[in-house]
């Protein structure tokens, strides 16, 4: 687990994450050295954030969504701003940490970004297997990265973690909804840093004041995937449960994709739910939908690891789902 560096070059600085190529006048640790295809440039500037959106929704104390403006104000953090899917603007609060400045900008940001782009984030990670992505959606905790990073120990190669993009397809096109690789890292608690043998490294901490640790990964390119099923991860409350696997009707699974799109309320205060139900419906044109439950103990995740792959992931691409 590498720790983050601090880019050599003098601002603006250039970075890639997925389709965005950022163009920013700050420092970003996290992106040194990552990939993408940059296909969307992002100016990220600091100065210049308003002190309100006119005719915006207020979503709490905290943020102001429009159609095509966004305004977060994180007290001792920073100010950010997003308009028109290609400008980030931010006021740094004095002696904020710089964690916690870039990763509210890689977090929230990062997914207003893909909606103002017309793109769909999901809150997930994934694995790709042959070609193919499988992608596990789940609320904060639900053990996503940690799925992910115990399958990238069997072998399989991780595409995402937290934000899982899917770019959606045009109406003439027939094939399955394509995942934009994202994965420059893991965010982990220690105690899956430690259950996979990982020591945490302080500079990668997370936010400055958590328990959650970025585990850095080898870059795997930015080559569109094809997304193959989504799972939602629930919890068993008894830690000795069997983990089980059940399909999921197409409108609960429909459902279910759209709460756990990332940052959803953005689209949603925008007046653009419609397009997140028409999008979400597009994934399970070509898509199958599973509910893995899974006990808490991660003692037990040998048998969970068994059961995706004895049902998916060793011949995936190659057979049809259970």
């Amino acid at each position: 687990m590498s720790p983050l560096t601090l880019c050599t070059s003098l601002p603006p600085y250039a970075f890639y994450l997925g389709p965005f190529r950022f163009e920013s006048e700050i420092d970003i640790p996290e992106l040194v050295g990552s990939t993408g295809s940059g296909e969307m440039k992002v100016n990220i500037r600091r100065g210049g954030v308003p002190r309100a959106i006119n005719g915006a929704v207020l979503s709490g104390d905290s943020c102001e969504v429009a159609l095509t403006e966004y305004l977060l104000s994180i007290p001792g953090t920073a100010r950010y701003y997003v308009r028109n899917g290609n400008e980030v603007r931010l006021d740094i609060a004095p002696g904020a940490p710089i964690a916690n400045v870039s990763t509210y900008l890689l977090g929230s940001v990062f997914g207003v970004l893909c909606h103002q782009n017309g793109l769909l984030p999901l809150h997930a990670s994934a694995v790709e297997s042959a070609g193919v992505v499988t992608a596990f959606l789940g609320d904060s905790g639900a053990g996503k990265s940690t799925l992910a990073a115990c399958l990238q120990r069997r072998g399989h190669h991780i595409v995402s973690d937290d934000i899982c993009l899917l770019q959606p397809q045009s109406d003439s096109e027939r094939n399955a909804m394509r995942v934009i690789p994202v994965a420059g890292w893991l965010k982990l608690w220690n105690q899956s840093l430690q259950f996979l043998g990982e020591t945490p490294i302080e500079e990668n901490r997370v936010f400055s004041t958590d328990d959650k640790f970025r585990l850095f990964l080898p870059d795997k390119g930015s080559r569109p995937l094809r997304l193959g099923r989504v799972l939602f991860l629930d919890k068993a409350a008894d830690t000795q449960a069997q983990p089980t696997l059940r399909p999921v009707a197409l409108l609960d699974a429909i459902a279910g994709l759209m709460e756990t799109t990332y940052a959803g309320y953005v689209p949603t205060l925008a007046g653009q739910k419609s397009r997140i139900f028409l999008q979400c419906a597009q994934v399970f044109q070509h898509t199958h939908a599973w509910r893995l439950t899974v006990p808490w103990d991660l003692d037990r995740m040998e048998s969970v690891l068994d059961l995706l792959e004895s049902n998916f992931l060793d011949t995936i691409g190659s057979k049809s789902d259970p």
